[in-house]
């Protein structure tokens, strides 16, 4: 064989494999977008009916990053005022965390159940950190604090606030 119908017969191999890679990358490509716009269609109508079935506090987005934070927590207290336990409930309504108080709890881990009461507000929290409102009952007064929330693990925070130049750290732990 002539050298250079060996050299056209390579270069047409060449061509061959390397445009077949190419169009077969192509075609992947063109089908994984596809798919994608379809399985964003099925997401959203299965979320659409279940937002007709859901009550409005349901309706907010699951959010597997954030949304460890609902369920009950714990604070221990040891103070003058007070020593025990508070139970909270952390709840997730119209995409904000809401903890209301569930029981109170004595040294000796007798509890009385609670008028739930609204004490914290998580205005934002992105799995880590997070900001809001605290209610602090001081001498029998009600106040409306800033707060700060410090994740610590998946179940213990740290809740600290600064009301009146009292600064006040609290342990949240998951029940």
């Amino acid at each position: 064989m002539k050298n250079s119908t060996l050299l056209v017969r390579s270069l047409f191999l060449i061509i061959l494999i390397a445009g077949s890679a190419h169009l077969v990358t192509y075609a992947s490509q063109k089908n994984t977008k596809k798919f994608s716009k379809s399985e964003n269609k099925v997401l959203s109508d299965t979320t659409t009916k279940k937002h007709k079935r859901e009550s409005k506090s349901e309706r907010s987005i699951i959010n597997l990053e954030t949304d460890y934070i609902i369920g009950k927590w714990k604070v221990t207290y040891n103070s003058k005022e007070f020593k025990g336990a508070i139970v909270y409930e952390i709840k997730k309504e119209d995409n904000m965390f809401n903890a209301y108080i569930l029981k109170y709890q004595d040294e000796n881990g007798n509890s009385q159940k609670a008028e739930s009461i609204k004490t914290l507000v998580i205005k934002s929290f992105d799995g880590y950190q997070g900001k809001g409102q605290y209610l602090v009952m001081y001498k029998g007064e009600k106040y409306d604090v800033e707060c700060n929330i410090d994740m610590l693990d998946n179940s213990t925070f740290k809740l600290s606030y600064d009301s009146y130049g009292y600064d006040g750290i609290e342990i949240w732990k998951k029940q």
